[in-house]
């Protein structure tokens, strides 16, 4: 049975990708590297933000790395009131809510910009538990912080569904034994079904909590009298 949903932040909740894509394409230009040659695609794996400017700029002295750290988050900051949440997230958050399973988010974002996002969207209150990249041992794709979140929940992986848009993030919550669901554009399906996503969706249901009950229990909707989910690993 589903008891909880847990949902990653950027790009699941927040439609945060185009301002930490400018981000990101501001500062590695400040690095001399060429913005017309410049492929941003390794920003959407889920990637810590060390790997991410090894990635760039090679190898860096860690004082180096932590100042080029805070340099980007300045440049997020800048931008940060044209963020808005994805569509529909407010809608599904409380079809959830009213079907009584529990809403969780586990993003590897730093525990004060996670809970600023949520305050601007007025949505922190629909999270039951809220874990942040501080909070648990390893980053994704490890399973930790996937674990963490259902272990504040009180539930177990199996009732649990993850929603991710990254190759890391959906690894991290196969490994973590839950069932994950891609949420993504077109063009990243094929990489996040090669990762372990068991459905890849572009937008949210219109009936979210039948959605997501009949990925852990296939038989629920029939029982319930609602046809089954196509789902695109079938």
């Amino acid at each position: 049975m589903l008891k909880a949903v847990i949902f990653d932040l950027d790009g699941v909740v927040a439609d945060s990708h185009p301002i930490h894509e400018a981000a990101w394409k501001r500062l590695l230009v400040e690095q001399g590297l060429d913005s017309a040659t410049l492929n941003l695609d390794f920003l959407y794996a889920g990637r810590p933000r060390r790997e991410i400017l090894r990635h760039y700029l090679g190898t860096i002295e860690t004082q180096e790395m932590d100042r080029l750290g805070r340099r980007k988050d300045d440049l997020y900051a800048a931008a940060a009131h044209q963020l808005k949440t994805k569509p529909g997230i407010p809608r599904v958050l409380s079809e959830l809510r009213g079907a009584g399973i529990l809403c969780a988010l586990a993003t590897s974002a730093g525990r004060v910009r996670a809970h600023e996002s949520l305050e601007h969207f007025g949505i922190e209150a629909d999270f039951s538990v809220i874990v942040s990249g501080e909070d648990a041992g390893c980053a994704k794709p490890a399973p930790d912080i996937f674990l963490l979140a259902a272990e504040k929940l009180g539930v177990t992986a199996k009732e649990c569904v993850a929603l991710e848009d990254s190759v890391a993030g959906v690894a991290a919550a196969r490994a973590a034994g839950m069932k994950c669901v891609g949420y993504a554009l077109p063009r990243f399906a094929a990489a996040l079904m090669e990762a372990g996503a068991d459905d890849v969706i572009a937008d949210f249901p219109e009936d979210a909590a039948r959605y997501f009950r009949e990925l852990v229990d296939p038989d629920e909707a029939q029982t319930a009298g609602h046809p089954g989910v196509h789902r695109a690993r079938d």
